[in-house]
């Protein structure tokens, strides 16, 4: 039985999570920062747990100027660091230890990213996802667009100085969210995880129920 059904908000833990690429051409894009921190209670961003690593990218996979430009991560912040598929086992161990549930602005881009990693990671392929592009269309509807910034901007929370490093764009996200749920006492009945899911959780590609065919019995 989904245990979302009975489990209230306040005793529910989220994993707010982001990723840093590059995009190589001809190639799906490739995470060099990972950025995490805990909601504990749906409504407590715990900052003991705030943290973000730099992944080295495959062999090949470089910078652009532009990517420097937007992050300021460079090939010197990166050439050493650990690879993705380190840094996967180690998420993979945090989702281990409780039934959380993933949070990310346009989180089918981040699922997208753990979606080449889940098949030796099996934590990650069960933590559910909520994207907060969703949940915002329906607390506040009619924006001109779902930006992060314009989202923080209708909501009158400040843009950190490091838009666009993985750390600050989860504490914004994390500060967004639970604006966000403070909106939903007023707006909608949402009491449980599950009415949460309903409204702003993302089928992934790897965690969609497998469909079984006649040849299949």
């Amino acid at each position: 039985m989904d245990n979302s059904t009975k489990r209230l908000l306040e005793e529910t833990s989220f994993l707010v999570i982001d990723f840093e690429t590059v995009t190589p051409k001809g190639r799906p894009p490739e995470p060099i920062e990972l950025g995490l921190i805990r909601i504990s209670n749906a409504y407590n961003i715990d900052d003991k747990t705030a943290r973000s690593v730099f992944i080295k990218p495959p062999e090949g996979v470089k910078l652009t100027s532009f990517d420097t430009y937007q992050t300021g991560i460079t090939e010197s912040d990166i050439s050493n660091a650990e690879s993705s598929q380190e840094v996967m086992r180690r998420l993979d161990n945090v989702c281990a230890q409780k039934d959380y549930v993933f949070i990310a602005q346009n989180a089918k881009y981040e699922a997208n990213i753990l979606s080449a990693h889940v098949d030796n990671n099996p934590n990650i392929k069960k933590t559910r996802f909520i994207d907060t592009i969703l949940l915002a269309k329906k607390i506040i509807p009619g924006l001109p667009n779902y930006k992060l910034d314009t989202i923080a901007d209708i909501l009158s929370i400040k843009i950190p100085k490091d838009r666009h490093r993985a750390l600050p764009d989860c504490i914004l996200t994390a500060q967004i969210f639970i604006e966000m749920l403070e909106l939903c006492k007023g707006k909608e009945n949402v009491k449980y995880l599950n009415d949460l899911m309903k409204i702003a959780e993302i089928k992934t590609k790897y965690n969609q129920s497998k469909q079984i065919s006649f040849f299949d019995l």
